[in-house]
């Protein structure tokens, strides 16, 4: 019922639509394929049907649509400088029936577009049924994995940037939030060193077992870390209880 090799052709042909020559279009393109894979894979961890797998696998190829309509419309991929892509990502979905270029059927709409607006949000929409909830956290999860190694491989490269970095420090809220196990909200006063932590926050807005087995085997909590060479001793011994943090909550983790 639903044909993801059709889903991934419809996907490259919309991308015509964009500069494939464009550095950043080239790098939401790989991401929106790593994260249908890791969707696929969360969903085949859970051991969910093949509908339900292929569910998934279509919700990572399209939770990021809006965002080339951003990077073409405003040249930046801030939300908070255009508009919030999940939100979008839905009225580009709904614009014409857009959605059925890639699932015939509109059984699935619901859970679809849902699990998509939320793929985003600081938190989960309240009185979700429990497909839309399950759905919604396997994207979250995906995108988040995704993320994790972008922060190793593509964010952060700059010699300029990890200098600022590194010369930066950790606002308290955004470390006691980080001590008290919990997701960290962005305030407009964050520091450099505060959106990496952010970042290496989401461990605690992970769901599933897979998900964190993959961020343990890859270590991507030290990778990201030890990407900078932190100048100030009070944020060194910050960082390290930071990794110890990580550390014993991910090695903590029960199902």
């Amino acid at each position: 019922m639903i044909d993801i090799e059709k889903a991934k052709k419809e996907f490259m042909n919309y991308m015509q639509n964009y500069d494939n020559n464009e550095k950043k279009i080239v790098w939401k393109i790989s991401h929106t394929f790593r994260v249908m894979e890791y969707s696929k894979e969360i969903a085949e961890s859970l051991n969910l049907s093949k509908e339900q797998i292929d569910i998934a696998t279509l919700i990572g190829l399209l939770h990021d649509i809006a965002r080339f309509d951003q990077m073409k419309i405003y040249k930046t991929f801030s939300d908070k400088e255009s508009f919030d892509h999940g939100d979008v990502a839905i009225q580009i979905l709904e614009k014409d029936n857009f959605i059925r270029k890639f699932i015939e059927t509109d059984k699935y709409d619901n859970i679809i577009k849902t699990a998509i607006k939320n793929h985003n949000k600081f938190k989960i929409e309240e009185n979700l049924n429990s497909e839309e909830l399950l759905f919604s956290k396997i994207i979250r999860d995906a995108d988040k994995l995704d993320i994790f190694y972008e922060a190793i491989t593509i964010f952060w490269n700059d010699e300029e940037e990890i200098n600022l970095i590194e010369n930066s420090y950790i606002s308290e809220p955004y470390y006691k939030s980080f001590e008290d196990k919990m997701v960290i909200k962005r305030n407009k006063e964050q520091t450099k060193l505060d959106s990496v932590i952010v970042i290496v926050a989401f461990i605690f807005d992970i769901n599933f077992e897979y998900s964190f087995k993959n961020i343990k085997k890859n270590d991507f909590i030290n990778k990201i870390l030890n990407k900078f060479n932190f100048k100030d001793e009070s944020v060194r011994n910050k960082i390290q209880n930071i990794k110890k943090i990580a550390e014993e909550y991910l090695i903590n983790y029960k199902n």
